[in-house]
């Protein structure tokens, strides 16, 4: 009887095993999966393709001068950023990205300090990439893989930042999508946001782009609501996604992305469930 427990326990898991590696799945590299690298720079994105991520995922600030750089928040982050003369800063409102020209935030050193949530993450000098560069690096580095890289930007604005730090939705996104149509990279691109303002510009003014809701709080038809017609994707925490959702998206012709979750046994319950789309701070293989 206890062997053949056993055999079962091993089948199921094994059969697990089999019927995810059959799935299409796609790992978003949240910020290019900073628990393995310093987030959001050039060193970490190109890594991120060596772990055979799916699509990058990277976030959009802008500097006083107008350049479009890669950084999660408006202003530079206490926990993982050095000072010129390499001291941890102390208060980031001193440091609104906004209000600082790239030849100053290129002095700080957002590397060389580990992120306090990630102790493999490996740690280098690196300095806060402009998209531009970033862009043109890791399309370099791709074609050494032979591989084409996608990426899932995030415009992170808010109402109550708008000309303080940051441009005002209209300016951001016109300023964004020069950028990416400058590129050729248009046709591999999804803008995200929790902020649907953004959206809806990209919506009107660039309809071929892909779009993508992120919500952490309330339902489906809630969120919907915000928008005046339907994302490409739908982005909510594991803990909103159950098999209602996965219905509902399926039946809309919405397809359905796990937000950023490390959890590998919350992560399994979503495939379960038949979403084949996920994001993380490390590869399936990696998480804890």
């Amino acid at each position: 009887m206890i062997i053949k427990k056993f055999i079962l326990i091993i089948c199921t898991i094994f059969g697990s095993f089999i019927s995810y590696a059959q799935q299409d799945i796609v790992i978003y590299a949240h910020r290019g999966f900073r628990g393995l690298m310093p987030e959001n720079t050039i060193a970490a994105m190109k890594h991120a393709l060596d772990k055979k991520a799916g699509v990058l995922e990277l976030d959009i600030a802008f500097t006083s001068d107008g350049h479009a750089v890669v950084s999660h928040d408006p202003w530079l982050d206490s926990l993982i950023t050095l000072d010129p003369a390499g001291k941890p800063i102390r208060n980031r409102k001193e440091h609104a990205i906004y209000k600082m020209t790239y030849q100053e935030i290129a002095k700080y050193d957002v590397g060389s300090q580990q992120h306090k949530d990630f102790p493999k993450q490996r740690n280098f000098k690196s300095e806060i990439p402009k998209l531009t560069d970033l862009i043109d690096s890791v399309e370099v580095y791709a074609k050494t893989l032979g591989v084409i890289p996608r990426y899932s930007i995030e415009t992170k604005t808010n109402p109550k930042r708008d000309g303080k730090a940051q441009p005002n939705p209209g300016v951001f996104v016109k300023d964004l999508m020069k950028i990416i149509n400058d590129k050729n990279i248009a046709d591999r691109v999804i803008i995200q946001s929790f902020d649907p303002r953004t959206l809806e510009i990209v919506h009107q003014d660039f309809p071929k782009i892909i779009t993508m809701l992120n919500a952490t709080k309330g339902t489906f038809e809630e969120n919907m609501k915000l928008l005046t017609f339907y994302p490409t994707y739908y982005a909510p925490n594991a803990n909103l996604i159950d098999k209602n959702l996965v219905d509902t998206c399926e039946r809309l012709g919405i397809k359905l992305l796990c937000g950023n979750n490390n959890s590998k046994k919350e992560i399994d319950r979503v495939m379960a469930l038949g979403v084949t789309e996920f994001c993380s701070d490390y590869p399936y293989e990696e998480l804890p």
